[in-house]
């Protein structure tokens, strides 16, 4: 029997290992070395949050102020760029087809790839953002002003579209006196390879987020054989929003770290081409953000955009969490030691229910002998329900008697959980511990382990805790959990985020030594029957 079960559970386990990796080439896939690009962007300073501006649309009554050095022509893209981004427009409608972060050249939006192999599209470029849809320039002119650099787009009808950037953010206005003019905010793709690993579209208020994932409106769902469909865009509101940022190529985005943004005077229109800003009497005018998901920047923007920050169903658990280990890296300066710091703070937190825990499972090795002889007893009535109702009823009261509660050794893991899953989303989801090195070979904290050391450590530090364990159950079931936990723990650990593994590394050695202190300290008491 217990040799079936040990079959069962093994390949129960690798039939979900293998369902998992089947689920994440699906709607994961790897992605595809982009194309080397000429124009790489220069490291810049650190972005400072500007502050929220009043955007007044363009006259076309005073000329611009002109840079002919740099204008461009209609035909070439539009180059706009300072200190923190660097934008590239179209020139026949405005729209921005491309967002560099110019610290660290991370690409906003989708570039066409091709497969290397293959040499087929495995990505194309996305619309663009913002823009006029329907009208069409043919002149861009450069309007710096006080060391804001700017753009004017005009054509010979008089419509005017112009870009002016502070820092991360831009101001937006069109004057427009064609019928049905509107300013575009975010295109609806006509194809998935178009958003390939973009994220979410979203829409908010002041205390609520709607976010769809791209490809769940462009892709049919995996269920769509038992009639599940495909999802539409959020509804519309003052302010609309995507995920952005593309990492490195080669690996699969679950986390984007930047943000495109529109603050609106009103409700934007929403279609089958996306969201859109009509003009009202000729002219619109908007905010748009560009930059990284950090709370500062984005309250700045706005209070509202904090929401998109993705910290899962304990969200607001999650942000306290980050909130203390903001100040230990305030103390300490390095993110990697500002983990291991707060991980000894929670272990020592969480120190008297852990101890609960460990007691618990000492006392329930004392009792088991004479648990067993209270079921050996009953073994023999079989399915009988009463009789087992009957054993269960004389258990209970044997533990009574003792003073142990059977689900002591699960309540305190319970209670944690709460912690461990905010702790889990805010360390895989903040922007601050992206690219954070922290010594010897972790030079990336938000990157897995390069060698896969922190993994195997973890391994290592699992089966010592199961060996330390009070052992119970049964032998032959404890041998294989002791196995196959921590090889699956390292499987799963490999792939996750290096800063996360040194949380568990050293949550882990901590309770090695809190399991340890206690079963020294332990003093068994005698059972009553």
């Amino acid at each position: 029997m217990n040799n079936r079960n040990l079959l069962v559970f093994v390949v129960a386990s690798a039939g979900l290992l293998a369902g998992y990796s089947f689920l994440v080439n699906r709607f994961y896939p790897p992605r595809p070395v982009p194309q080397a690009s000429a124009s790489a962007p220069q490291p810049g300073p650190k972005p400072v949050a500007p502050a929220a501006a009043t955007v007044t649309a363009p006259s076309p009554a005073p000329p611009p102020v002109q840079a002919p050095a740099s204008a461009p022509t209609a035909a070439q893209p539009v180059v706009l760029e300072n200190a923190e981004l660097r934008l590239v427009l179209r020139a026949q409608d405005g729209a921005i087809l491309q967002a560099t972060w110019a610290a660290d050249g991370t690409r906003f939006l989708n570039e066409v790839v091709r497969d290397e192999k293959s040499h087929e599209e495995a990505a194309r470029e996305f619309p663009g953002v913002g823009g006029a849809p329907g009208l069409r320039f043919d002149q861009a002119e450069r309007v710096d002003q006080d060391g804001r650099p700017g753009v004017r787009f005009r054509n010979a009808a008089g419509d005017l579209l112009e870009y002016r950037l502070e820092g991360h953010i831009l101001q937006v206005a069109l004057a427009s006196t064609a019928p049905g003019a509107a300013l575009g905010l975010l295109p609806l793709p006509a194809d998935e390879k178009e958003v390939n690993h973009m994220g979410r579209v979203f829409t908010l208020d002041d205390r609520s987020i709607r976010a769809v994932a791209w490809i769940e409106m462009l892709k049919d769902p995996f269920f769509s054989f038992l009639g599940a469909k495909r999802k539409e865009l959020p509804p519309a509101n003052v302010k609309v929003g995507m995920d952005a940022g593309l990492e490195k190529a080669g690996t699969s985005q679950r986390t984007h770290y930047f943000a495109v943004l529109w603050d609106l005077p009103r409700p934007a229109a929403r279609d089958a081409r996306g969201y859109s800003l009509l003009a009202e009497q000729g002219k619109a005018s908007a905010r748009l953000y560009l930059g990284p998901k950090q709370p500062e920047f984005l309250a700045a923007f706005g209070p509202a955009f904090t929401q998109v920050q993705d910290f899962g169903f304990f969200g607001s658990v999650a942000k306290f969490l980050f909130w203390v280990l903001r100040a230990i890296h305030r103390a300490v300066g390095n993110w990697g030691w500002a983990i291991l710091l707060f991980t000894v703070i929670l272990r020592f937190a969480l120190w008297p229910l852990n101890t609960k825990m460990v007691v618990s499972q000492l006392r329930m090795k004392d009792l088991e002998p004479h648990q067993k002889a209270i079921q050996a007893k009953y073994e023999k009535f079989g399915n009988d329900m009463a009789k087992k109702a009957e054993m269960q009823k004389e258990l209970m009261a044997f533990y009574k008697q003792n003073g142990h509660n059977p689900m002591g050794g699960c309540l305190p893991m319970l209670l944690q959980m709460p912690v461990f899953l905010a702790l889990w989303s805010m360390l895989t989801n903040v922007f601050e511990l992206r690219h954070a090195p922290f010594a010897f070979w972790i030079h990336d904290l938000s990157a897995k382990d390069p060698f896969y050391v922190l993994p195997v450590l973890l391994g290592v530090s699992m089966v010592a805790q199961s060996a330390l364990a009070p052992p119970m159950g049964d032998p032959q079931q404890r041998k294989m959990m002791m196995v196959l936990m921590p090889v699956m723990m390292v499987f799963f650990f490999a792939q996750s985020p290096a800063g996360l593994g040194l949380y568990y590394l050293m949550f882990n050695l901590i309770g090695l030594l809190q399991t340890w202190w206690v079963r020294r300290s332990y003093k068994p008491l005698p059972v009553v029957m």
